[in-house]
């Protein structure tokens, strides 16, 4: 297992699409934190109109009520936050994954290690605790170019306490665990670099856009859609806030270990060129 990891770390630290995945994360960090901030100076002025708006629209208000709810203050840590619950860099992480191991199956470097007696399991966790150390790597950078952004603009500021910080933290820790544990089952359920970023990219928009639709018609259903894990990660602060915080924890330890069973399952199964 040793031996894995440390050939799997080597091609990733050798990895460019890697390394500009880094510096974009980083770049798109810095710009999504400073849109945001002209986005809600510019929605201030229009809150009135706009919560008058809500009233009038009953259950359709929902949607418009859950995108205020994402917009950050004008403090440091709701732009740390929007940067970790901003659904684009998990797309990034995505292609990380996608390009990562879908790229040894189109070279056929999957099977230098099974001649060499290492077991498919082995390979598989090593796979997994590499792209979750990458994919760690992206969201850090991003979140990173959110901070010094909102650092700029805000100094040392905060809304909430210190232990509901590194609470929320955690929750999105584990979240994202189990977001690579999906990618690295489309991974190996595709079998290609190409169509696993697709599917990867694609199956939570569908589910998500799916779901919003759902819940124009069916207001409750919010409590059950938030349990797929990307609407989870969306909705991570105010679950804390609320003293959910369980929600999360439990949805990512559920989705890790279902999604790794899975992907393992397919990993074993599968031939190998």
């Amino acid at each position: 297992m040793t031996l894995l990891l440390k050939s799997d770390l080597f091609k990733l630290k050798r990895s460019l699409s890697f390394k500009v995945c880094l510096i974009v994360a980083f770049a798109l960090g810095i710009t999504m934190a400073v849109l945001y901030y002209f986005a809600w100076n510019a929605m201030q002025d229009k809150l009135e109109e706009t919560a008058r708006m809500i009233a009038e629209m009953g259950d359709y208000g929902n949607t418009i009520k859950d995108a205020l709810a994402l917009m950050p203050q004008n403090d440091l840590w709701s732009y740390v936050n929007i940067s970790l619950s901003d659904l684009n860099v998990l797309y990034i992480t995505a292609v990380v994954v996608g390009v990562f191991v879908g790229s040894e199956y189109s070279m056929g470097t999957l099977r230098n290690p099974i001649t060499r007696g290492f077991s498919r399991t082995k390979m598989y966790f090593s796979k997994l605790i590499v792209t979750s150390i990458a994919s760690m790597a992206v969201i850090g950078l991003y979140t990173l170019g959110g901070t010094l952004a909102g650092m700029i603009m805000f100094g040392f500021s905060a809304s909430v306490t210190a232990g509901e910080m590194l609470l929320t933290i955690l929750c999105y820790f584990l979240l994202f665990l189990a977001v690579n544990s999906f990618y690295l089952m489309v991974v190996a359920l595709t079998k290609k670099t190409g169509y696993s970023i697709a599917f990867s990219l694609i199956i939570p928009m569908l589910i998500m856009s799916l779901a919003r639709v759902i819940k124009i018609g069916y207001a409750d259903f919010d409590r059950i859609s938030r349990l797929w894990v990307f609407d989870t990660i969306v909705s991570t602060q105010e679950l804390v806030k609320s003293s959910e915080a369980y929600i999360p924890i439990i949805a990512a330890v559920v989705y890790f270990v279902l999604f790794t069973v899975l992907g393992l399952l397919l990993f074993r199964r599968q031939e190998i060129k």
